[in-house]
């Protein structure tokens, strides 16, 4: 009787570390998912400082922000294209309020578009760009950015 408790309780101890593994793969990590970098993004006399995950590969660019839930104020993604992109990005099951910021190869904001939630309309810029910087929506505004400001990178972390 008491090895049937035991496998039982071992069972039981497993599927609720499952439910736990499945219920929080969704939520906002205090912890980065991938490698991280500060920038500062200056322009005017003004700057502001991030810490963004960097999304190099492919199966990362297309994850990007999805299935978050909360996005720091002070940190964001910068998305880094080998070559120029005409392409959009969307909010597809993306859940928090976005300012996508094209940026080209010497880090200068193209064009910032606001991403609604959830939303799948394709957020296409009117010039090529090469990397692309996600924040909270109105985080340009509230610091006094916007384009024609750049992104200056620092050192990988």
């Amino acid at each position: 009787m008491a090895l049937v408790r035991i496998v039982i309780s071992g069972a039981l101890g497993f599927v609720i570390f499952i439910a736990f593994v499945a219920c929080d793969s969704g939520s906002a990590s205090p912890v980065p998912l991938l490698p991280t970098e500060e920038i500062t993004v200056e322009g005017g006399g003004v700057s502001a400082r991030l810490t963004v995950e960097l999304a190099r590969t492919s199966q990362e660019q297309q994850k990007g922000l999805m299935y978050r839930q909360a996005l720091p104020e002070d940190e964001g993604m910068l998305f880094l294209f080998e070559d120029d992109r005409a392409g959009g990005f969307w909010m597809k099951n993306t859940y928090v309020p976005l300012d996508i910021a094209y940026l080209a190869a010497d880090g200068t904001v193209l064009e910032i578009i606001p991403g609604k939630p959830l939303d799948e309309t394709i957020l296409t810029p009117a010039q090529p760009y090469r990397m692309v910087l996600e924040v909270n929506q109105g985080w340009f505004a509230r610091h006094g950015l916007g384009p024609g400001d750049r992104v200056v990178r620092g050192r990988s972390r």
